[in-house]
């Protein structure tokens, strides 16, 4: 009786471990240098712990259904601010030229209807569940190293067509055909996505 008691404060020790430290891995990253200033914009009525440094910004946002998700976006070419949609931060206005905030560049984010921008056709994200810095796709993209997301989506969400995704640039080597949106690229396209394409 003693020792199954002590296999189940065991196991009841190790599961809460494991919670705790996932719970501390869904947070900004740490920082030894000066923070910025959060940007403005409509988010902060539905994000919270929000925290900017060296052009990024993390914040745990409303994602629908009562739940809260952890997102971040690179704000340094974003003119007019952040919103939440859906649990991701992206920005409003049209992002400033160059830089990995500049057009077609991770977390550009350009706008989507209201935002003063054009919607992306699909967006691919850095994490799965569609979290982490995401990059908004708004026509073929043959070389993701050019703005620094090759090898990183582990997630899209497919807006408008559908999508051709290779590993290596220029649409070679192994594709798919991408046509709904997947929270969890299976293991062969997992950080392996070089090129994309519209092919419908």
């Amino acid at each position: 009786m003693r020792n199954t008691f002590t296999r189940t404060a065991l196991g009841l020790f190790a599961a809460t471990s494991a919670l705790l430290g996932a719970s501390a891995q869904a947070q900004a990253p740490s920082w030894n240098g000066r923070y910025d200033e959060p940007p403005r914009g409509s988010y902060t009525q539905s994000c919270r712990e929000i925290t900017a440094f060296d052009g990024q910004v993390w914040a745990r946002c409303q994602a629908g259904g009562g739940r809260w998700t952890w997102s971040s976006a690179d704000v340094r070419g974003c003119r007019g601010g952040l919103e939440n949609r859906g649990g991701y931060l992206m920005c409003t206005g049209n992002p400033g030229p160059g830089g990995p905030g500049g057009p077609g560049g991770p977390g550009s984010g350009g706008g989507w209807p209201g935002g003063g921008g054009l919607r992306p056709d699909a967006v691919l994200f850095e994490h799965a569940g569609y979290q982490g810095q995401p990059y908004e796709v708004r026509g073929d993209m043959p070389d993701l190293t050019a703005i620094r997301f090759n090898d990183k989506a582990s997630s899209i969400k497919i807006l408008r067509g559908e999508w051709q995704v290779c590993e290596d640039v220029d649409y070679q080597g192994r594709c798919w055909i991408l046509t709904r949106d997947e929270g969890l690229l299976g293991r062969d396209l997992n950080d392996r996505i070089s090129s994309i394409r519209r092919v419908r």
